[in-house]
């Protein structure tokens, strides 16, 4: 399937543009006949080595769209025709085409957004399958947008709190950059023609000046393929994730903040999907789906194994020994009341206010220990460089 930019007319003489997957530009010209429209132009839209991902925003505007059209009884098929109209998103405008025409077809709703994974995550179709065997179409849609929500918020929360502390170390690497390549190199010829002996740090920080002026792009295209090379076996490997997650794990804030966070969306996941009506197994499939953290991802397979044999749910994850003693606790009390449902939401409100106050403190600790690192450094530099020239202008005569 290739992405095809087109420009057609509708029934008015409206010329539309907009984007559309197609095998080839004959089912093209078939699929906008379709949707009543004449094809005039088109052309093949190169994709990125690392395309864009449809915003979490753009989906909660899609699932309340879909909720207002069906409490409004408007059929399935209407509703999406007027979205497709309305979307100025090339890519989703494209995949909404897509559904549109398996929609037509006879697909179920859920089954045409299962061949756009790139878009519609597991829980997504999940819940909208839910929403299809249960009669609850509207619940569903209403629970998924509460999800986006809160995903959306969660993503937003996080970046806030990396923002200031990433643009404060670029600054100070690249001020130190500068300062290797091209001040200490001018001070080291001077001290290199006046100074007797050399201090050993002064000499180190030579070589590594030299090296940096002499081989500044091979330097700066390493940097930028290495982490390159770290995603891809990250990501390719069938073991990426879970290596990994050890990786990360090792770095004493990063790692506890990690483990706090997946346990929070797979908290969250969990909580919605059992009360929209679909059954613990499924529910901890689509939610051990839609995790990226491995280590939780081979602990939710255990537990999954576990309930299969016939234990029930704080068993099994009291097995995986993976969850908190109070996930564990929580879900043992709602199993004995026949309160599941509530209790999964009560634990995802604790983890909810227990990640905000760990990503503040994280963040909170983390800006003095960058400042202090790269304040360190930049006392490394001074002094290796500024020692020898001190010594060097005390014995010239004047």
């Amino acid at each position: 399937m290739s992405l095809y930019s087109y420009k057609a007319t509708d029934k008015r003489g409206t010329i539309q543009k907009g984007a559309l997957e197609a095998s080839s530009a004959l089912e093209l010209k078939v699929s906008l006949r379709q949707l009543e429209l004449s094809l005039i132009t088109y052309s093949v839209k190169t994709p990125f080595l690392f395309s864009r991902k449809v915003k979490p925003r753009l989906l909660m505007d899609l699932c309340l769209h879909l909720e207002q059209f069906e409490n409004a009884g408007i059929p399935l098929r209407e509703n999406l025709e007027d979205l497709y109209h309305l979307q100025t998103i090339p890519r989703l405008k494209a995949i909404l085409g897509e559904v549109l025409k398996d929609v037509e077809g006879g697909s179920l709703f859920s089954k045409a957004l299962e061949k756009h994974p790139s878009v519609f995550d597991p829980v997504f179709i999940g819940l909208i399958t839910a929403g299809e065997k249960t009669g609850r179409f509207s619940f569903a849609l209403r629970q998924l947008f509460q999800h986006l929500k809160w995903m959306d918020e969660l993503q937003a929360q996080i970046f806030k709190a990396l923002r200031y502390p990433l643009i404060m170390a670029v600054v100070l690497l690249s001020v130190i950059m500068i300062l290797m390549t091209t001040v200490v190199p001018e001070l080291v010829k001077f001290i290199e023609t006046f100074a007797g002996n050399i201090p050993l740090s002064t000499l180190f920080l030579i070589s590594i000046s030299k090296f940096l002026s002499q081989n500044l792009f091979l330097f700066l295209l390493s940097v930028a393929i290495l982490p390159l090379g770290f995603v891809s076996f990250f990501r390719l490997h069938a073991k990426g994730p879970y290596w990994k997650d050890r990786l990360l794990d090792l770095f004493p804030f990063l790692g506890p903040l990690r483990r706090k966070l997946a346990l929070a969306r797979f908290c969250h996941v969990f909580a919605v999907m059992f009360e929209s009506g679909i059954d613990i197994i499924q529910a901890l499939q689509t939610a051990r789906k839609h995790l990226k953290y491995g280590r939780m991802y081979h602990a939710l397979e255990d537990a999954e194994r576990f309930i299969k044999e016939g234990q029930s749910l704080s068993n099994a994850f009291q097995k995986v020994d993976f969850f908190p003693p109070i996930v564990i606790q929580m879900v043992k009390i709602g199993e004995k009341t026949s309160s599941l449902q509530k209790t999964l939401f009560h634990v995802k409100e604790y983890f909810d206010t227990t990640l905000k106050r760990q990503v503040d403190h994280t963040v909170g600790l983390l800006e003095p220990i960058m400042i202090l690192c790269l304040g360190c450094l930049m006392a490394c530099i001074i002094y290796s460089v500024f020692l020898p020239l001190y010594n060097t202008l005390s014995l010239l005569d004047y």
